[in-house]
């Protein structure tokens, strides 16, 4: 299964800046939609879009194999 790593990132991204990451934050400075950010955060994102995808990477100054990791089906 594919997880996604979002809450990981908002956390390093919050000490690193020493602020609270809010979804309207990461809205705002990167043009995803909330509740896409939502549900990638919740992994309940069936699909998403390689724009999606670039523009998470940019906010988060990150690969997108930080962004997503491949857990086993136990």
């Amino acid at each position: 299964m594919i997880q996604c790593r979002m809450r990981e990132l908002i956390a390093i991204k919050g000490r690193r800046e020493r602020r609270r990451i809010t979804y309207e934050d990461i809205q705002a400075e990167s043009g995803v939609n909330k509740n896409s950010i939502a549900k990638l955060t919740n992994d309940r994102s069936a699909m998403v879009g390689m724009s999606t995808i670039d523009r998470l990477c940019g906010y988060f100054e990150c690969q997108p194999g930080d962004l997503f990791v491949y857990v086993p089906d136990p």
